[in-house]
């Protein structure tokens, strides 16, 4: 399977959406086909990250986006919905009884692709027109805003704000020598036109990332913005390609400055919402994890095995999940195992919940998943079948199957 198709949503970072992936050449300057009455600003010099601060500000206006958190409306009445793609033809919204709520056709490379997701529900993004709309639990898909692309094949991401006032949307293109060029608009789902925040430029040599930057999520800290690993494909198992990301930066929203690398030393991991930090070091060898609070303090978690990733906290910082595999290819796949660790009293003792194998997405039984509170969580699991969606308690291992869906886009 091609690097492209192997990239995917993180679920552990809040459902980033799956991007086809072309490098092209960059052919001008991406206009918003609506005037917008602010002035765009260009933030091409990364500096340190204010604190963005919570107000009440007009519709369509930056200070609007950094507002408290919102649940989907729908979600507080049904529970959980959740965003999947079925193989590459459509993306369904569906609930926890595998209910078909809603659902949109899609044409990758072609059409309308799924870039992001946020509280009202998931966003496709059409290159060749530059619609941006939402598909929501009910109701058609509607269109919220127009962005020109630099080219159709650019890798194209989108993270919506907490509040589900705001998105931004990131555009990469690549020159001759394939640095990346992202820029970075702020859209509103009021119907105001787009800004381009920033514009920011990054070549392949910078952290060992690809060029560019990925749009991963937008939370009450501010952006994150992080990069695909290089040197990936060919040889598998390719368990930490979409959770382990090199370069990951903070974006403050309002001004488009750039914090200093989140993990110093070994690749990205996760942040839980009080700033607890989780960095993978060892990733081939000896994988471990280190989990820095807010105040200092490290706790590692030696994972035993040479490959970790899908690596998340779940319900705040007290709990870690995450998954490991061996580089030992038996019965034409490679065992996956899911575990989970308490954090904050005395020696973590990861336990596995589950383990499988299957040559699927990701050559890993637990190709992409997404937490949704301190007890569960949703996945789908791959194989030389059909994938299906299934839902775990993190605390007893029990696994509910959902529907066969392909990957999950994300949960409303």
């Amino acid at each position: 399977m091609g690097r492209a198709m192997r990239l995917g949503w993180i679920g552990g970072l809040g459902a980033v959406a799956r991007v086809l992936v072309s490098c092209g050449v960059a052919q001008g300057t991406p206009t918003a086909k609506v005037q917008s009455s602010q002035t765009p600003s260009a933030a091409t010099t990364p500096t340190a990250t204010p604190t963005p601060t919570a107000t009440a500000a007009p519709e369509g206006t930056l200070a609007s986006c950094v507002g408290a958190a919102s649940a989907s409306s729908a979600a507080s009445t049904t529970g959980p919905i959740i965003a999947v793609q079925i193989a590459t033809a459509s993306v369904e919204l569906i609930d926890t009884r595998g209910d078909v709520l809603n659902q949109a056709a899609i044409q990758p490379y072609a059409g309308a692709t799924p870039v992001g997701q946020g509280p009202d529900g998931i966003y496709l993004y059409t290159a060749s027109t530059g619609e941006v709309a939402l598909l929501g639990p009910t109701g058609p898909l509607q269109e919220v805003a127009s962005i020109t692309a630099v080219n159709d094949f650019d890798d194209f991401s989108l993270a919506a704000s907490p509040n589900g006032q705001c998105w931004m949307f990131s555009d990469t293109s690549y020159d001759s020598n394939l640095n990346g060029t992202s820029r970075m608009y702020v859209g509103f789902n009021s119907g105001a036109a787009p800004i381009l925040l920033a514009t920011l430029t990054r070549s392949t040599s910078t952290d060992g990332g690809s060029p560019g930057y990925r749009l991963l999520r937008w939370d009450s800290a501010g952006v994150l913005l992080g990069s695909d690993p290089t040197g990936v494909g060919g040889g598998g198992p390719f368990i930490g390609e979409g959770y382990s990301l090199p370069g990951v930066v903070r974006m403050n929203p309002l001004t488009g400055a750039l914090s200093p690398p989140l993990c110093t030393t070994g690749r990205f991991a996760d942040v839980a919402s009080d700033g607890t930090l989780a960095c993978l070091t060892g990733w081939g060898t000896d994988s471990e994890i280190e989990v820095t609070s807010p105040g200092g303090s490290t706790t590692t978690i030696d994972t035993g095995m040479p490959f970790a990733g899908q690596i998340g906290f779940a319900g705040g910082s007290s709990l870690l999940t995450f998954c490991t595999s061996s580089d030992v290819w038996t019965d034409g796949a490679w065992t996956t195992n899911l575990l989970a660790v308490q954090l904050g009293a005395g020696t973590p003792m990861p336990e596995t919940l589950s383990s499988g194998a299957g040559p699927g997405q990701n050559e890993s039984s637990y190709a992409w998943f997404k937490i949704v509170d301190g007890t569960s969580m949703f996945e789908t699991r791959g194989g030389t079948g059909a994938s299906s969606l299934v839902m775990i308690n993190l605390l007893t291992g029990q696994m509910t199957d959902i529907v066969a869906a392909d990957s999950i886009l994300g949960v409303l």
